[in-house]
């Protein structure tokens, strides 16, 4: 794989790593104040710029270049957090937060449309596998770095190293893509708002799978809230058990990815995205049907292995199935399902007097195996011969 593209993905990396920093800081800090509804405030103010602004915000990738549109948006993710590294007011801090994350939509659709370009389409598939198990890992060890420097140094320091990792990336970019490159991106003069979520319903095998990929996120972030009660109710409140559960999802991603980088998987999309959300369906499904430790384990190294897959799969079928030249707007617009479905799992996942958290996190195996039987009656359907009238 070129330098060029390993670069890139490192500085990404880092970049997510410094986003995780950041946002648990502020819940930590919002924790330890007893700010109410603080934890909730941070959360929203990281989903809702993204799915209000996200087609906008893609179509501008697309209508220029995609290596300036990193690199100011990048700036003004450096500049928002160095700002709230500076201010004290924990409400301005969110507000400077939602206004990175409404950054944050421009240079993640302008890096996903950059990747291509500078890995080549012989290694696209690997630099996404190498991404996706690297985004794996920032999230493994991101929560657990960032609860140690908070208690050392506390949140303006975790802001500030959020603002230095935009800084290091946009040096990665510069370093990665020379602005020649921009014109092999693809470009589209004039853009209209609909045009990546029309470009991902009309590409194959991403179109025909995507309610049941948007049914695998709603039902994760169910489990992700859910999952805390009813997880801790099965090692009787074990914190350490239950940090070990969490890991051990993240630790079956990495395989999981890499595998779907190799050079003989990297066309197969659709048994990458469908197999990688049967084993999330599946390990979810059991995990809450047998409340047992030593079989939840594994149950989440599977679900783990199917969620590594299927996101590597997700981003080859996109890159190879979708128009570079909206790309952007494509991957912009994924982003935005993408927080709607984990605002609405949050919803459905949080405790309430009709439901038990086991229950929950049952329902939560259940909606992507429902949302997966649909896409099979889909595929099968468009597979079926034309039937033509016999001739009189």
């Amino acid at each position: 794989m070129p330098v060029a593209a390993q670069v890139l993905i490192a500085g990404t990396l880092f970049s997510r790593l410094g986003d995780t920093l950041a946002s648990l800081g502020l819940v930590l800090h919002a924790a330890d104040r007893d700010i109410r509804f603080g934890v909730t405030e941070v959360m929203l103010a990281e989903l809702i710029p993204t799915v209000l602004a996200a087609p906008l915000i893609g179509s501008v990738v697309d209508r220029f270049s995609a290596r300036a549109v990193c690199l100011w948006a990048l700036l003004v993710q450096a500049l928002s957090l160095g700002a709230a590294t500076a201010v004290g007011g924990f409400h301005v801090q969110v507000a400077l937060i939602a206004l990175s994350c409404l950054a944050g939509v421009a240079s993640v659709a302008a890096g996903f449309k950059m990747l291509p370009a500078v890995a080549g389409e012989r290694y696209t598939g690997r630099a996404n596998s190498l991404l996706t198990a690297g985004l794996s890992v920032a999230g493994l060890i991101g929560p657990p770095l960032a609860g140690f420097l908070n208690s050392l140094w506390g949140t303006p320091v975790l802001l500030a190293a959020d603002a230095v990792s935009f800084l290091v990336l946009a040096g990665c970019t510069v370093l990665a893509v020379p602005s020649t490159v921009d014109v092999a991106l693809g470009r589209r003069p004039a853009t209209r708002l609909a045009d990546g979520y029309r470009a991902l319903r009309d590409a194959p095998v991403v179109g025909t799978l995507m309610p049941a990929l948007a049914a695998a996120m709603l039902a994760t972030s169910i489990e992700n809230v859910a999952g805390v009660f009813y997880l801790r109710d099965v090692v009787n409140g074990n914190d350490t058990v239950f940090g070990l559960f969490l890991a051990t999802w993240a630790l079956g991603s990495v395989p999981g990815a890499l595998l779907a980088g190799r050079q003989d998987w990297s066309d197969r999309h659709t048994l990458l995205i469908v197999g990688g959300i049967m084993g999330m369906a599946l390990g979810l499904l059991v995990a809450g049907l047998v409340p047992v430790a030593a079989v939840i384990f594994p149950l989440f190294l599977l679900a783990g292995f199917g969620n590594g897959a299927c996101n590597v799969g997700l981003r080859n079928a996109v890159h190879s199935r979708v128009p570079a030249e909206v790309h952007g707007s494509a991957w912009a617009c994924f982003q935005a399902l993408s927080r709607s479905c984990i605002g609405l799992g949050y919803l459905l996942g949080t405790p309430n007097g009709l439901v038990s958290s086991r229950g929950q996190v049952i329902i939560s195996g259940v909606i992507p195996l429902v949302a997966m039987a649909w896409a099979a009656l889909v595929m099968v359907r468009r597979r079926e011969p034309a039937t033509t009238e016999p001739s009189a």
